[in-house]
């Protein structure tokens, strides 16, 4: 086990938004103070939550993505569940946050 989000492009995110699967997935960037503190938190969920996808996007190397969906503010970490996004978090959030967002999908 990695302590370490997967990292997507815009192949793996729509992807995602394509399936039924829950994933949560966090936008940032490498100089961005609050994502580097929201990563570890979402990695060590990863362990303990294994029926969700969690994972990470340089909004850097997928700027038009970022756009697309609406990104403006970092971490922004959007939950899709059914093929859609279905909750936003912006700004930097703990576990706790995390899971009550995600209780309204799954089993957390």
């Amino acid at each position: 086990m990695s302590n370490e989000l997967k990292e997507w492009q815009e192949k793996e995110f729509n992807e995602a938004l394509g399936s039924n699967n829950v994933s949560v997935v966090e936008f940032g960037a490498k100089w961005c103070g609050a994502c580097k503190a929201t990563e570890p938190v979402l990695a060590q969920m990863s362990e303990t939550y294994t029926d969700i996808t969690f994972a990470k996007i340089d909004v850097s190397k997928n700027a038009n993505l970022a756009s697309k969906m609406g990104v403006m503010s970092l971490p922004n970490i959007l939950i899709i569940s059914g093929g859609k996004v279905v909750e936003q978090i912006i700004g930097g959030a703990n576990q706790n946050k995390i899971e009550e967002k995600l209780r309204k999908f799954t089993k957390v």
